[in-house]
């Protein structure tokens, strides 16, 4: 099964997640998926514009894959994931075509934060963002330095502290989103934008946007060490232990032997 589906419309290239779970968690196969998809789009010179989907009736992504995250003891893997995460956000701002994030379900953690790597944000009216990590045991370091660059130092403090979920209007006055849809029009409407930002004169489109993007790559380079302190100092305490296990209905013994 291929974990992304392409399709082409009117030069709107449509990446749709599709890992086994309608959840769409962040495994690295995803992630690797993911990232070749946003290249392979990027390269195309049919290719207009990028929109990124959960798909129908899925989750846009319930963020890191626990399956993979539970088996972390605090050491250089811990490093290695952090650069996997940033290299995924990454791979969202190095395309220089419109990008758009078609969003419905949850947008959980890392879920939250790469759809925050978009040009626009196009989310169901059903949608629903949460950034729970500190509640869970887990760093939130990476999320709140994108929060506070993307939405400010309030707001940021506001959504990593409180770790309360955010409806789709709510998400609309923060900034998190730009535009609400019903969940039957989310990907036409997501659609429609890419089409009319691709029909703005592109080399002043992608020149600004390249400009706009890179404090972002800074915030992304300057917060991986610091995030890899946070984690790793989690991992080590076992902090999120008990809360994997319980999301994958295990126990923390049977964990602990893995």
């Amino acid at each position: 099964m291929s974990l992304v589906m392409e399709t082409n419309v009117r030069g709107v290239r449509v990446v749709t997640l599709n890992h086994a779970s309608r959840m769409n968690p962040f495994s690295a196969e995803l992630e690797n998926s993911i990232k070749a998809a946003l290249a392979r789009a990027n390269a195309d010179p049919s290719v207009t514009a990028v929109v990124v989907t959960g798909g129908p009736d899925r989750s846009f992504s319930a963020g890191g894959d626990f399956n993979e995250v539970k088996l972390m003891k605090g050491g250089e893997e811990v490093d290695r994931w952090i650069d996997r995460i940033t290299d995924l956000y990454s791979s969202v701002l190095t395309v220089d075509k419109p990008t758009v994030a078609a969003i419905d379900g949850y947008a959980i953690g890392m879920g939250f934060q790469f759809a925050l790597m978009f040009d626009w944000r196009q989310a169901a009216r059903s949608a629903e963002f949460r950034m729970p990590e500190l509640k869970h045991g887990i760093g939130c370091s990476v999320g709140a330095a994108i929060l506070r660059h993307a939405l400010g130092y309030s707001s940021m403090q506001e959504i990593v502290f409180a770790c309360e979920p955010i409806d789709a209007e709510t998400a609309m006055t923060y900034g998190i989103v730009n535009r609400l849809s019903t969940p039957e029009q989310l990907l036409l409407d997501a659609i429609a934008r890419a089409e009319e930002m691709a029909s703005y004169p592109q080399v002043p489109y992608r020149a600004t946007k390249q400009t706009i993007v890179q404090s972002m790559r800074e915030v992304l380079l300057q917060s991986a060490d610091a995030s890899k302190r946070v984690h790793k100092a989690a991992f080590l305490a076992r902090s999120p232990h008990a809360h994997f296990a319980r999301v994958l209905g295990e126990s923390e013994v049977s964990m602990d032997a893995q």
